[in-house]
């Protein structure tokens, strides 16, 4: 009777211990399954996180904010009929996007509400002693549908799409560039290529 007992008791122990094993050992199971769950629940919010923060960069940086232009960029394209060179992807990758560039209005005939114009770096009144600009040192300003600007002796600053697209005058092209200006108003004292025109030089080419 004795054995019995003691044997019914050993395997109740048995059991008893193996029912602890089990536990503890679905417990960390449930353990790890949680951290593991936590884990990747942090994992995709960063990446949630990331991926909003890089989208809030890319509205901020490119959405409304104009690429600034400057003539040193334009020069970059070294236009040429006999070379034919290449145009800088640079510049090709502006094409169709809104840019914003600094110069001088030369109208092409209007004088009060001007709808086109020639954009120069320096000022140029064809005068004998006036070297004209390139045709890689102009370009030629359309502006947007119903709009139109007064002429402004003062430096200017030109905001719109641009363009790569020959501008043609008595069968000779005069700029290789366009811009379809949506603002146009007098450029800011302090903006430094404004300085640089008013020093009646060029800005050095970087």
């Amino acid at each position: 009777m004795n054995r019995k007992i003691l044997s019914v008791l050993a395997v109740v122990a048995g059991l008893f211990a193996l029912n602890l094993v089990v536990s503890a050992h679905c417990e960390r199971r449930e353990a790890f399954a949680s951290a593991l769950k936590k884990l990747r629940t942090e994992k995709r919010q960063t990446s949630i996180a990331k991926e909003r923060a890089s989208e809030t960069f890319v509205r901020t940086a490119f959405v409304g904010t104009p690429v600034r232009l400057t003539f040193n960029d334009l020069r970059e394209y070294r236009f040429s009929r006999r070379a034919n060179n290449p145009i800088p992807e640079k510049l090709k990758a502006l094409e169709g996007k809104e840019v914003s560039i600094a110069g001088y209005m030369i109208p092409m005939s209007e004088a009060l509400d001007v709808t086109e114009f020639m954009l120069v770096q320096i000022p140029f009144f064809g005068c004998c002693y006036s070297v004209p600009p390139e045709p890689n040192e102009t370009v030629m300003v359309k502006m947007q549908k119903g709009k139109s600007t007064p002429y402004v002796y003062s430096p200017i600053r030109v905001t719109g799409t641009f363009k790569i697209q020959e501008t043609k005058i008595d069968g000779f092209v005069v700029s290789v560039y366009e811009i379809e200006a949506s603002h146009v108003k007098e450029a800011d004292p302090n903006d430094k290529d404004v300085i640089q025109h008013q020093a009646g030089t060029p800005t050095p080419m970087r």
